[in-house]
């Protein structure tokens, strides 16, 4: 059984979150984005608990999880990389780098690409699988289009196209928590 009082809270700082998350696409607004993404989960968290549903949780706590571990590995590889080359000109042993910005660079970057491709398929499938849940229990059927668009932007994202449709996902989504409100 929901609480009226704690789904119209979690709604609240569902919408809030997804409004932030949006604003903090704007250039030196990135900080907007991670505040967004807390108050989602903590949305995330006080719907799953109000509806008895743990798996709206659990997907997006896996999801969110995903989403920093792939960052991570974002980060690391590109100072692997770039490290050495910034250091060819300081003495030795500092001075020596086997790459450069040549056919090296397009392999790594493609590499990279796709290893964080393979960790935002998985990110963006826990949160279409904690927003299909979300919808079962909540009867809004935002939720449903919201976990369809994040899917489609995540697998359409190798070709940059993705990101639109992603877009598209969070626009659903603040509809249904501004249902929920």
């Amino acid at each position: 059984m929901s609480s009226g009082s704690d789904v119209r809270t979690a709604g609240t700082l569902g919408l809030v979150g997804i409004i932030l998350m949006l604003v903090g696409l704007i250039p030196y607004a990135g900080v907007l984005s991670i505040v967004g993404l807390v108050l989602v989960l903590i949305a995330l968290n006080k719907l799953s608990k109000a509806y008895g549903n743990d798996a709206i949780w659990r997907n997006a706590l896996y999801g969110f999880i995903t989403g920093i571990i792939g960052a991570v590995v974002l980060v690391i590889a590109l100072f692997a990389y770039f490290i050495p080359i910034l250091t060819m000109n300081a003495p030795p042993p500092y001075g020596f780098s086997p790459y450069g910005f040549g056919p090296g660079f397009l392999v790594f970057f493609i590499v990279l690409w796709i290893i964080v491709y393979v960790f935002v398929l998985l990110e963006y499938m826990f949160f279409r699988n904690a927003y299909r849940e979300l919808a079962g229990s909540s009867g809004v059927e935002d939720f449903n289009n919201a976990a369809r668009w994040y899917w489609i932007g995540a697998l359409t994202l190798i070709v940059l196209v993705g990101a639109i449709l992603i877009l598209i996902g969070h626009i659903y989504a603040l509809l249904g928590y501004n249902k929920l409100r």
